[in-house]
């Protein structure tokens, strides 16, 4: 919490009607730049309080902050990660005590939640046109999501917007590895996931890369069900599409969007621009491995 804009207990109630800005700056985009600061200046010139919280004791400590006081509208500066784990300390708290809305502004490497919710991209210009409509009174437009609950045994419960299992795991885990372990424009600049994907995709049309699969068994309403073990499952409640990757099959009704993929499925790697894109064919169905769809 910056000292120039703390508040002491007494003037809490104020200060929770005031919006507040929470922000990651070692998160991957608000750590470019110098964004997390000039976010930070913004907001201090609009008299908002700025609150730093770099890992998940400092953001957990300062989400149980929010809602002791009640505050009412968090503006979030991260990336999908803080804003997971902001979302899961929320979705814990009883029925009943108040919840602050939350504007989600993209500050992270990928930002699937702040761009499902138009908050990625001028992230400066979005921050500053908040600011003035709250200080004109005027309200923000407001959208729901669903959450999801992951309960898995020996494992706390773990909450958020999306789930990868199989390869998509593994890529996002081999990406995040490559950007701690390496240098250089290629592993740590932006360009660095697409490199990461990149260098692995031939081994793995080649037969080369062979991670380990998990066995799942996925049993999905109205879709059918998988028991095997899987190149992929994938799971959202968010629901905008952003660019050609939308990996899943315009099936259903519901407020998630899942895509599950067998091993046994025949000409995956061929078929993996079609999964990616969300065309999927009348054969890429439950008998041949593949379950897409809505639920």
């Amino acid at each position: 919490m910056n000292p120039r804009t703390a508040a002491a207990p007494a003037e809490l109630a104020p200060a929770a009607r005031a919006p507040c800005l929470l922000l990651n700056p070692r998160s991957f985009g608000a750590a470019r730049s110098g964004l997390a600061e000039r976010a930070a200046q913004l907001a201090y010139s609009h008299g908002v309080e700025v609150i730093r919280a770099a890992d998940s004791a400092e953001i957990g400590a300062a989400t149980d902050r929010l809602l002791a006081r009640r505050q009412q509208l968090v503006i979030l500066l991260a990336g999908d990660g803080t804003v997971r784990a902001v979302v899961d300390r929320l979705a814990q708290v009883a029925a009943g005590v108040p919840r602050p809305q939350l504007l989600v502004l993209g500050g992270g490497r990928t930002n699937l939640i702040p761009g499902d919710l138009g908050g990625r991209g001028s992230v400066l210009a979005k921050l500053d046109a908040a600011l003035r409509r709250w200080r004109e009174g005027t309200g923000l437009a407001k959208e729901e999501r669903y959450v999801l609950e992951i309960a898995q045994p020996a494992a706390p419960v773990r909450r958020g917007f999306f789930l990868a299992a199989g390869l998509v795991d593994y890529a996002i885990r081999a990406c995040h590895r490559d950007r701690t372990v390496g240098s250089g424009k290629l592993r740590q600049g932006a360009a660095g996931t697409a490199w990461s994907l990149l260098k692995r995709a031939p081994p793995a049309m080649l037969g080369r890369l062979d991670p380990l699969l998990d066995e799942l068994h996925v049993e999905v309403a109205g879709h059918g069900a998988l028991a095997d073990a899987a190149h992929l499952l994938i799971a959202t409640t968010l629901q905008r599409r952003h660019g050609a990757l939308d990996p899943y099959a315009a099936r259903g009704r519901g407020g998630v969007r899942f895509t599950a993929v067998a091993a046994r499925g025949p000409a995956f790697w061929a078929r993996l621009p079609l999964v990616a894109t969300g065309r999927f064919t009348r054969t890429m169905d439950a008998r041949h491995g593949y379950l897409s769809g809505r639920c």
